[in-house]
């Protein structure tokens, strides 16, 4: 054999670079997280953050990156709310279009929903006219926020063609509502504590006579909740879907974790848009559901959330919800008057009631009525930062979310599994809108991020049934033509 030959054999026999970074970065990446791990150094922290968002949006697929971004972007906790997440989705998006480039395929961006989704970039652009000297950092990076946010919906419908993937991205969602369900659970039981120095971090809490109401990775009680909503009613879907019984016991974990974060809420208005938002899966679910599996399921959740509350109250882990609603006022000093909030936030929007006051609100002492720039509801919010233009696309866009989602379930789709999902989110859809006029999902720096990869899957199923019933009906044409003949 010739030296050429044998080292063209050696050379066949080396691993490729591609498959050598596969291995060298996680395990060096592995390494200098178990070194800061032993002696925490929160910059030290902060770089191998960055490395792992690169490693990641570069070395995986754009489908599967995706769902690694569902799990992450809530943790590490106190380095997820800030540009990280706009890193990661910079560099996945500038990926998948450089690979798509480079194949030669044409990248389309249509959806249902663009025209209210341009409309309300619009408004958000727009409304930095009116923005204060000196406050264009803090709006840039609501503005940020908002744009990766899209930028999420866009790779989420562009990259979930078939139901293998929906059903990989629900899963990265579980993955990521069972870390969340976890820091909630250790705010609840050992608050104040750090599990991992900079990582796994249980947020401050104000302790109200021993007892804590979980905010987790949102830091926002309220935003928790719906979370929590969310994820029980998908969490029960699945657990009847799935056939594997280890899968079904990880369920039934995430679930009973799950609903002990939201008794721990206390969410009055989340529990009443919740209870609205059953009644309507009970009248929408008929179309592929059991009525009476529904009425069961719903008084299996109302009992273990009246246990769980009895037990957890009585041994002063968690507020009484009940005390809460007698009182209507919150323990903690941060009870309004929600009319006077709306009256304020209404008479100030009509400042600028056109294009806003720019895509986040920060005014010196906060509102007058509430102590705080938080004005308790997304609609008088979007009012005062985007005015009636980005007040009116976000209500264009919820109606477009239930005309797409309410188009998909008239199709007669004979795929359970697609059909009962799509139930699943135009409920939380009702619930979310309801429970958005004593709440506000944009003021947060990463909440937005998962509503619009919610909007996302709800556009992502449509397509699937859509592709699935035009086979259908190519199928059976082909059948009456081959009958003809």
């Amino acid at each position: 054999m010739s030296v050429a030959a044998s080292l063209v054999k050696v050379r066949d026999r080396l691993p490729s670079a591609y498959s050598v970074l596969r291995i060298v970065v996680p395990a060096g990446l592995g390494y200098m997280l178990g070194v800061v791990i032993l002696n925490p150094h929160h910059r030290m922290i902060e770089i191998l953050v960055g490395f792992f968002i690169a490693a990641a949006a570069i070395l995986l697929k754009p489908a599967r990156a995706i769902a690694v971004f569902i799990v992450i972007f809530l943790f590490p906790a106190g380095l997820s709310i800030g540009t990280s997440n706009n890193v990661f989705i910079l560099i996945l998006v500038s990926t998948w279009i450089a690979q798509q480039t480079l194949a030669g395929e044409k990248i389309t961006l249509k959806t249902p929903l663009d025209l209210p989704i341009i409309t309300l970039s619009a408004a958000y652009l727009i409304s930095l006219v009116n923005v204060p000297h000196g406050l264009y950092g803090i709006n840039a990076r609501g503005l940020g926020v908002y744009f990766t946010a899209v930028a999420i919906y866009y790779m989420v419908v562009s990259l979930t063609p078939d139901v293998a993937a929906i059903r990989r991205l629900l899963f990265a969602g579980a993955i990521g509502a069972a870390l969340m369900a976890a820091q909630a659970l250790l705010e609840i039981f050992l608050p104040n504590k750090q599990l991992l120095p900079y990582f796994f971090i249980s947020s401050q809490v104000h302790l109200e006579k021993g007892v804590v109401r979980a905010g987790s990775g949102f830091r926002i009680v309220s935003l928790f909740a719906q979370y929590c909503i969310f994820y029980l009613m998908l969490g029960i879907f699945l657990f009847t879907h799935e056939k594997r019984r280890g899968t079904r016991f990880a369920i039934a974990l995430l679930l009973l974790g799950i609903l002990i974060s939201f008794v721990s809420t206390a969410m009055r208005g989340a529990m009443m848009a919740g209870a609205i938002g059953l009644l309507f899966l009970l009248w929408r679910g008929g179309v592929v559901f059991d009525r009476k599996k529904i009425l069961v399921g719903i008084v299996v959740i109302m009992l273990g959330f009246l246990v769980l509350h009895q037990v957890l109250s009585g041994a002063g882990f968690v507020p009484n919800v009940w005390e809460r609603f007698s009182q209507l006022e919150q323990r903690t000093g941060s009870h309004i008057d929600r009319g006077k909030v709306m009256r304020e936030v209404f008479t100030r929007g009509m400042e600028h009631p056109f294009i806003g006051h720019g895509p986040v609100v920060w005014l010196p002492h906060g509102f007058t009525a509430t102590g705080s720039n938080n004005p308790h509801g997304q609609y008088g919010l979007y009012f005062y930062t985007l005015g009636f233009l980005g007040l009116g696309a976000f209500l264009w866009l919820m109606v477009d979310l239930f005309r797409v989602s309410t188009q998909a379930l008239r199709l007669g789709s004979k795929n359970n599994f697609l059909v009962g999902l799509m139930v699943i989110f135009q409920t939380f859809l009702v619930i979310f809108v309801l429970h958005e006029t004593v709440d506000d999902y944009s003021s947060s720096f990463n909440y937005p991020l998962f509503m619009w990869y919610f909007f996302g899957l709800i556009v992502a199923t449509r397509n699937v049934l859509l592709k699935e019933a035009a086979a259908a009906g190519s199928n059976n044409a082909g059948r009456s033509g081959s009958r003809r003949i």
